[in-house]
């Protein structure tokens, strides 16, 4: 008897810690998603201010937004993988926060790329793109965040 209740509380003590630790992993993948949404928004836009203020030339501007294009493209496809509730051990509030999430990258890869565009072709059009990607990214950045 004393074996089989040592089973159980060693069992019951593992899954306490599981769950444990599935919280922290949660709450350590929202950290990062913030961190990295959020950085990415400001980098865009310190390239942009750098390509306007003629630091960085049309042909550098392209390859930093190429490169920041293909990160968030890479980015956008392993979470779109995890959007399955239940299969993966996600909730369907942990769904759509990746959802959320997986939208606002979409955002600002558009905003890198209007801003290359930009850079390539220094059109009106491009430069709007730019604009409206930004401004959504925010937006939906300031959502995630929960900021004011």
């Amino acid at each position: 008897m004393k074996l089989i209740v040592v089973l159980f509380l060693t069992i019951c003590s593992f899954s306490v810690s599981r769950a444990q630790c599935d919280v922290n992993v949660r709450e350590a993948f929202g950290g990062v998603s913030s961190i990295t949404v959020y950085n990415t928004y400001i980098t865009i836009g310190a390239i942009a201010d750098a390509y306007v203020n003629e630091v960085y030339d049309a042909n550098h501007v392209k390859d930093l937004m190429s490169e920041q294009t293909a990160m968030l493209q890479s980015v956008i496809e392993m979470l779109s993988k995890c959007k399955e509730v239940k299969s993966n051990g996600l909730t369907e509030d942990d769904v759509l926060y990746v959802q959320e999430l997986v939208d606002c990258l979409t955002s600002l890869k558009k905003e890198a790329q209007g801003l290359n565009d930009y850079a390539a072709t220094g059109s009106e059009d491009a430069q709007n793109r730019y604009n409206t990607n930004r401004d959504k990214a925010w937006q939906q950045i300031t959502t995630l965040l929960g900021l004011e």
